[in-house]
């Protein structure tokens, strides 16, 4: 599943789905269209159904927010310990640092108090650093953290340089998630 806002990133996103597409992956996304709404389900529980039925979970953190659904996808992804892998766009790594003195409560920025910016063309929520947050696991000590890696990118090449770095090998793939799921093997 490639789980990402669309909203000044449907070409990357699109790319993306299409790369993972030709290598042999079924993917499940609803903008590329490859995501089964069930029946009766209202679009957030069938992007969270989504997250139940995909084999891996590649999350995508762009400087939009937009509506809140990925960061459910996100947070279900890691809170049924679902194999993940995610990017992160250069903005949300660097406003994260930039931001991290108004967004704690704490010196060991733990606390997240209600601190908000003004939705602007650069991003609309500093909801998209909680995103981050939760890929790397910051809630967790460093040991205690699985799937944390997050590559930070700037340009679309660098996010599919990374990709292909990751997926191309399907091989490889199916062989670390069998080591994850039956690892004495």
């Amino acid at each position: 599943m490639v789980a990402s806002t669309v909203y000044q990133n449907r070409d990357l996103l699109l790319q993306i789905c299409g790369i993972l597409n030709t290598y042999g992956y079924h993917v499940i996304n609803s903008e590329y269209g490859t995501l089964h709404p069930p029946l009766g389900m209202n679009n957030t529980d069938a992007c969270k159904s989504a997250v139940d039925e995909c084999d891996i979970f590649f999350g995508i953190i762009n400087p939009m927010y937009s509506t809140g659904i990925t960061h459910l996808e996100f947070q279900r992804a890691i809170s049924i310990d679902k194999p993940r892998r995610f990017i992160a766009h250069g903005l949300v790594t660097f406003t994260r640092k930039l931001l991290a003195q108004y967004m704690y409560d704490d010196a060991a920025k733990t606390q997240r108090n209600n601190f908000e910016i003004q939705p602007n063309s650069v991003m609309d929520s500093v909801k998209v650093i909680d995103m981050y947050n939760d890929a790397v696991q910051t809630n967790l000590a460093y040991q205690e953290r699985k799937h944390h890696w997050v590559q930070e990118f700037f340009r679309p090449d660098e996010a599919l340089r990374h990709v292909e770095t990751l997926f191309r090998d399907i091989k490889r793939v199916e062989r670390e998630l069998a080591n994850l799921t039956n690892p004495a093997q």
